[in-house]
């Protein structure tokens, strides 16, 4: 049993049990459990592992997928890797997975900007991108052949351009040309951020294939209850803004982000604006004209810079120049924060006169509101790790972990977060109870309020995965007309009986097809190995184009000092057709890694020529 006083629900269990030996994904709704499902599932790992391998003889193994393999007395020392996509992941779920499996076993995090760890382990949390570092620069301890399973937290991210695809592209690399065996097990709430019923089905397939998946296990809503958990899909509330499109907005059709900041000075010039774009212009050059009075200086106001983000900053180096506690630090305080009001203005293109309020201003509201007060809210914001509110309003990583454990513990009963709570792009109101959701160890909610529309399941899922008892409530404010609610809850139960009725071995018609897609892909991207003069200028650019095109992976394995002083480097394409491997030689790092891509481009380039891709 876990260390630490908890028993798995009756869901969580047969999740476990019917993982087996298999490549699997566990699909269980936020806050179900998906975390004590992976810990067991290491738990029961590392501690076979010793029972297993005991004898000195090889032990043959059965793979999901019919392949064998084979492993040696030396596995028992094999850990495992738990893949999170954010920092703060890493270092909750390290707490999570070792307060589970116990104190008999070792278990670290790791993420970039720390030093790697030196000592033996059994279980390494860590972000993709820092593994693949670990990796690239050859840390002998962090080669597959240590792990006996890889875990993916959000698998989902493996469906896109993301560290995840490289690494579910090496193990299956690795596998192959080495018959070890490395478990793979996906976690998601949702697999896809497709909407289409054949879209979602195409980017089910394509996830299994690329993880080599012979399982996919969710349970039913029936399960789910009987273990109690609690779903709340069909309790939540659609509400209309409270404020409507002021009038005079440009029509979406004359929209041209490449001239946004060029429109809306004309708008402005021409006294075509919006009401309220104009009095916030209007302001922020009265702001700017008192700065004149009070520090004596001419200023140059910076609102014709085309780079929105330099209006704030300009003020804010001002600021920092100004005597402390002077009339000029004041002013200059003051307009940073207007020349932020006007940069949101612009950018919603003055669609909405409450634009998207920043969780800064609706914090710091809230708490000098008299009757929120008066009903005992006490509110905080947190952030994007590092996300500028304006150059002088940030919260660090820090700061943030210390918000959310006082939400925690109740000493504040209210939270705005953006994207640092589930990695979305709008803002959430949450109050309290525990839970854990995707990049912060948040408490539970009984109110979750969402501002802005969902755009896929997968917000679906994580945004109002955080309140879960009876008699919470969750409010969804917006919709989008191509994507209602009701549309994404169908989706969501599409994905579902796809689940259900998954079976590998009806996919191989899926596979051939998304063979000949890939052809198609990779016909339609020969004109970038055809532009040979532009593939020697700048080869890494191009492989990236033409991957990009092809949907298929680039690695850098590793860039390591050869000899005579100079840098070997090896990297390698890799797609659902075909893998290639080129290698460069040169005085400087940048130069062995653009040989290495002229090598693999040229290698492309004969192989299409061959297949008649290229005349």
């Amino acid at each position: 049993m876990p260390s630490q006083n908890y028993e798995l629900r009756p869901y969580q269990r047969a999740a476990v049990d019917k993982i087996g030996r298999q490549n699997a994904i566990v699909k269980m709704p936020t806050g179900s459990g998906k975390t004590f499902v992976a810990a067991e599932f290491i738990r029961r790992g590392l501690k076979s592992k010793s029972k297993q391998f005991d004898d000195d003889a090889a032990t043959v193994i059965t793979t999901g997928t019919g392949s064998i393999c084979t492993k040696s007395s030396d596995d028992k020392s094999l850990a495992a890797l738990f893949l999170v996509p954010t920092c703060d992941l890493a270092v909750q779920q390290k707490r999570a997975i070792q307060a589970w499996v116990g104190d008999d076993y070792t278990v670290v995090e790791y993420m970039g900007g720390k030093a790697a760890p030196t000592n033996q382990f059994d279980v390494l949390v860590s972000t993709p991108q820092a593994f693949l570092t670990l990796q690239q620069n050859e840390f002998k301890m962090f080669d597959w052949s240590n792990f006996f399973c890889c875990i993916v937290d959000e698998v989902h991210h493996a469906l896109k351009e993301h560290p995840y695809r490289i690494i579910a592209h090496r193990v299956k690399a690795w596998v192959s040309s080495n018959r070890q065996r490395i478990q793979v097990i996906g976690l998601s709430a949702s697999l896809t951020y497709a909407v289409g019923h054949r879209a979602v089905e195409h980017a089910l397939v394509n996830l299994c294939d690329d993880l080599d998946v012979s399982v996919m296990i969710s349970p039913t809503s029936e399960e789910l209850v009987a273990g109690g958990y609690t779903p709340q899909d069909d309790t939540i509330e659609t509400m209309h803004k409270p404020w409507q499109v002021p009038k005079g907005v440009l029509d979406e059709s004359q929209r041209k982000p490449h001239l946004m900041h060029e429109i809306f000075m004309r708008r402005i010039e021409n006294g075509e604006a919006t009401e309220f774009a104009m009095k916030t212009y209007k302001v922020v050059k009265a702001i700017e004209s008192e700065v004149q009075c009070i520090t004596g200086e001419t200023f140059e106001s910076p609102i014709n810079d085309i780079r929105l983000g330099r209006w704030a900053e300009a003020a804010y180096r001002k600021k920092v120049k100004a005597p402390p506690g002077s009339a000029a630090e004041t002013i200059y305080k003051m307009l940073e924060v207007w020349y932020v009001a006007l940069r949101l203005v612009c950018q919603s293109w003055e669609e909405e006169e409450q634009f998207r309020i920043s969780a800064y201003v609706l914090a710091q509201h809230l708490n000098n509101d008299r009757g929120c007060i008066e009903h005992g809210i006490r509110a905080d914001y947190v952030t994007a790790r590092n996300a500028k509110i304006s150059p002088s309003i940030k919260v660090t990583p820090g700061e943030a972990t210390k918000r959310i454990e006082k939400f925690r513990t109740g000493e504040i009963n209210l939270i705005v977060a953006t994207s640092v709570i589930e990695e979305l792009p709008n803002s959430i109101l949450i109050t309290n109870h525990h839970h854990r959701v995707q990049g912060f160890d948040v408490p539970e909610a009984n109110v979750v309020i969402s501002y802005d529309d969902l755009k896929d399941t997968v917000e679906l899922c994580q945004r109002f995965g955080r309140a879960r008892a009876k008699t919470s409530s969750l409010s969804l404010m917006s919709e989008r007309k191509d994507r209602p609610l009701a549309t994404l809850k169908e989706v969501k139960k599409h994905q579902d009986t796809i689940i259900q009725d998954f079976k590998p071995s009806e996919t191989k018609q899926q596979q051939i097809s998304r063979q000949q897609s890939q052809n198609d892909r990779e016909r339609a991207a020969s004109s970038v190995l055809q532009d040979i003069d532009r593939c020697k200028l700048s080869p890494l650019e191009c492989l990236n184009i033409y991957a990009s095109k092809t949907k298929a992976v680039v690695d850098t394995e590793y860039i390591r000092e050869g000899t005579n002083r100079s840098f070997d480097c090896r990297m390698k394409y890799t797609s659902i057709n075909r893998s290639v491997v080129g290698v460069g030689n040169a005085a400087a790092k940048k130069k062995a890694q653009h040989q290495a891509a002229l090598n693999i481009l040229e290698q492309l380039r004969e192989d299409d020529r061959q297949r008649g891709l290229i005349k």
